[in-house]
C-alpha cells in the first residue's frame, strides 16, 4: 500500500490507475519511450532497496528533470493529446455503476499527471479538477477493506498543485509538502518541518501541524513500528 496513500502516488491503488490509464481511455503509448509512470516512483519503506537508492542519485534526478519529464510534457502536448485523455476520460465518469468512483478518480489522477509534465490544461479541464475534488472519497487512514480516492494530505497536495499550476512548470509530488495546506518548499520560503515522531509528516509551520494533529495523531507511529504493523 506504500505510505497508505498519505500523499498522491504513494500507494498502490494510485499507481494501479497510473499503469492503467492510457490503457483504460484506448490510447496507445507503446511506441513511446518513457511511460506516464516514469514520472513517479515510490519510494517507501516497501520499495526495494536498489530501488530507493536508484531514486536518491543526482543521476536520476538530472535523467528525470531533463529527459523523462520533457519528453512525456511533449507527448500530452502535441497534437492535443492531453485534451483528448481528459476528453475520454470525462466521458466514463458518468457510469451509473461506478460506486467506488474509480472513473472520477482517474481523471483526478490524470490532471496530477499533467501537472507533473507541465503540460497544457485549459481553463475548463482544470475548473473540472477543481469540481471533481470534492466528490472524492476521502479518508485520514487506508481503510481496512475497499480503498478508494484520497487521503487528506493528497487532497491537499492536489489541491495546491491546482492553485500554483503554470504550463511548462513540472510539479514533483514526491517532493515534501505540508500535509496540511500541501505547499512545497518554494512556496512556503524554507523546508518543510518534519514530525519528530514520524518522521514522515511535514509541515509548513507549526499552525498547520497543530491543525493536523487529531487527524494526523492516528498514523503518527515511529519507523520500526510501522515496519512491524504496517499501518
Amino acid at each position: 500500500m506504500g505510505r497508505w496513500g498519505w500523499r498522491l502516488f504513494e500507494s498502490d491503488q494510485d499507481l494501479d490507475v497510473v499503469l492503467n490509464l492510457t490503457e483504460d481511455l484506448e490510447i496507445d503509448t507503446d511506441s513511446w519511450e518513457y511511460s506516464l509512470s516514469a514520472m513517479v516512483h515510490q519510494t517507501d519503506m516497501l520499495a526495494p532497496a536498489d530501488a530507493r537508492a536508484l531514486y536518491s542519485t543526482t543521476e536520476y534526478a538530472n535523467s528525470l528533470a531533463n529527459v523523462t519529464i520533457p519528453y512525456i510534457r511533449q507527448k500530452f502536448d502535441t497534437d492535443n493529446l492531453g485534451e483528448r485523455l481528459f476528453a475520454a476520460s470525462r466521458a466514463k465518469e458518468s457510469d451509473m455503476n461506478d460506486f467506488m468512483q474509480q472513473s472520477k478518480y482517474r481523471t483526478i489522477i490524470l490532471g496530477a499527471l499533467m501537472m507533473r509534465a507541465g503540460a497544457r490544461i485549459n481553463a475548463a479541464d482544470l475548473q473540472h479538477l477543481r469540481d471533481l475534488v470534492p466528490q472524492i472519497n476521502c479518508n485520514s487512514r487506508r481503510p481496512l477493506f475497499e480503498d478508494h480516492g484520497f487521503r487528506t494530505p493528497g487532497k491537499a497536495q492536489f489541491l495546491a498543485a491546482l492553485d500554483h499550476y503554470q504550463p511548462g512548470i513540472a510539479r514533483s509530488f514526491q517532493e515534501p509538502t505540508c500535509f496540511k495546506c500541501g505547499k512545497i518548499e518554494a512556496e512556503i520560503g524554507h523546508k518543510p518541518l518534519q514530525c519528530k515522531k514520524c518522521n514522515v509528516a511535514t509541515y509548513c509551520s507549526k499552525n498547520c501541524q497543530r491543525d493536523q494533529w487529531r487527524e494526523h495523531r492516528v498514523s503518527c507511529v515511529p519507523l520500526e513500528q510501522r515496519f512491524l504493523l504496517n499501518v
